[in-house]
């Protein structure tokens, strides 16, 4: 018996492409709370086992659709700069999240009240979202744009949690606006700040210089 009998049959990449098509289309047509596995399969023309075989559930179906379709999470930038990085972090975020308007949308209405989706979605994109929020946060503290013992993992949620809620606050979704006046109210270090961070960097050069230049 070869290696892949005893396996095996190997997973078609197409049906996994059909099946996550599927369940986003279903999503934005009759929202999470109706969709089924059933439905998911009919729409991709592909046997219920099939699904089955790839997700253990709906709930993982839907919170692994929504991140492998949109390709939510953007790359991190690395301009130098702690407001740039975030507000091009954050720009690009909302433009890929755009994309999958309604069916992320549709997940968000039920995340109250189904703590198993939560949990997914949590472990899932937003996890991978934070942790990018978390590199440009600790970025920003080796440059001395924020304190030495500031709150990393409050920095890093502060931004998601503030963009995920903006539709429940001002009833509809955040645009660059939004993001702008989070980046201004929370990632825009004072000049003195900066000014400082600077002026540390350039005595730690200087520093460096002087025991490089000094008599031997």
């Amino acid at each position: 018996m070869t290696e892949r009998q005893r396996s095996g049959r190997p997973r078609d990449p197409e049906v996994d492409k059909a099946i996550v098509a599927a369940a986003m289309d279903l999503l934005a047509e009759v929202g999470y709370a109706r969709l089924t596995m059933d439905q998911v399969a009919t729409r991709a023309r592909a046997g219920k086992a099939s699904v089955y075989l790839r997700w253990p559930n709906k709930v993982a179906l839907v919170a692994d659709a929504i991140q492998q379709r949109t390709a939510v999470t953007p790359e991190i930038p690395d301009t130098g700069e702690l407001r740039s990085d975030m507000s091009v972090f954050l720009h690009a975020l909302l433009r890929r999240k755009s994309a999958a308007e309604p069916a992320v949308a549709a997940v968000s209405g039920e995340m109250a009240s189904n703590p198993e989706l939560r949990k997914a979605w949590r472990h899932g994109l937003t996890a991978a979202l934070r942790a990018c929020v978390r590199v440009i946060v600790e970025r920003a503290i080796k440059r001395a744009e924020l304190p030495a013992g500031s709150d990393v993992e409050l920095l890093s949620m502060l931004p998601l949690t503030l963009l995920q809620n903006w539709r429940l606050e001002h009833g509809r979704g955040p645009d660059d606006a939004a993001v702008e006046r989070i980046v201004a109210q929370f990632y825009a270090p004072a000049p003195a700040t900066r000014s400082a961070g600077k002026a540390r960097r350039l005595g730690r050069t200087t520093g460096r210089r002087a025991v490089r230049n000094a008599p031997r």
